[in-house]
């Protein structure tokens, strides 16, 4: 490329230099003089470079070590995400439907908040329902809760800071230091659960659908209203939900080494 163009940004161009660096090296994980010395940069501009990639959720920095961000990895991923994934997780929906008569949504992460792709919803004519094209807040509902789990915790801070913990009901977390030990239950368990966070009289139940990274494309849920999706329900949907997720990441080839739930 040539660099002295007039129509070349330079800072720019050293961003994708660096960025080039972690495709090509053989660890996911790199020191800064690791990435001086192979992108032939100033030690000054790449931490400058890094600093700002890392603001913008595009690379993490881990103790000493800096990696791809999940923000770059879901560009990479969007085609899928938005197209090949609804089609693969479609008859899913379907039978999570049938199996508990429950409205069931596919959402994705989209400007710090749950976007919903597909939705099956109940044939009851009371149910809970999204529509497809909506969005809804991150820490108070299922879906965000199964995302955010998922995310370095600084980058998950970060999204909950884009649109704040407001209180929807008496149920909702609103604090930064509780939200952290609800993640951490969620991780650990490997599905997230609403309990009237998000609406009065409302549960659901959703999982991650984590790709090859082990970052998080999509989360599948299960909603209904408690009067009928009651909360001795959950483990049966959890296990349901994990399943399904097992299998949808089959279908994508998406393979994650080391990892422990299903």
């Amino acid at each position: 490329m040539p660099k002295s163009d007039v129509y070349y940004i330079a800072v720019l161009g050293k961003a994708l230099d660096i960025l080039d660096v972690f495709a090509q090296a053989e660890r996911s994980s790199l020191r800064l003089q690791e990435i001086t010395e192979l992108s032939r940069l100033n030690k000054n501009v790449v931490f400058r470079v890094l600093y700002t990639l890392a603001e913008h959720g595009y690379v993490v920095k881990r103790d000493s070590e800096y990696e791809l961000g999940h923000k770059l990895l879901r560009l990479s991923n969007i085609r899928l995400r938005r197209k090949d994934l609804v089609a693969v997780v479609g008859p899913c929906l379907d039978r999570l439907r049938e199996q508990f008569g429950e409205t069931v949504n596919l959402g994705v992460l989209d400007a710090g908040q749950i976007r919903y792709v597909d939705v099956r919803e109940s044939h009851h004519s009371f149910r809970l329902a999204e529509r497809v094209g909506g969005s809804d807040l991150l820490h108070c509902t299922a879906l965000g809760k199964a995302f955010l789990a998922f995310l370095p915790f600084d980058e998950a801070r970060r999204l909950l800071a884009q649109h704040g913990m407001p209180r929807r009901t008496n149920q909702s977390i609103t604090t930064i230091t509780a939200m952290k030990v609800e993640l951490d239950w969620v991780r650990k368990h490997g599905y997230a659960v609403d309990r009237a966070e998000s609406m009065e009289g409302a549960l659901c139940v959703a999982v991650p659908i984590l790709d090859g990274q082990g970052t998080p494309v999509a989360a599948v849920s299960i909603a209904g209203p408690v009067v009928r999706f009651k909360e001795s329900t959950v483990p049966v949907a959890a296990e349901t939900l994990l399943m399904m997720a097992s299998e949808i990441r089959e279908q994508m080839d998406y393979s994650i080494e080391g990892e422990g739930k299903g």
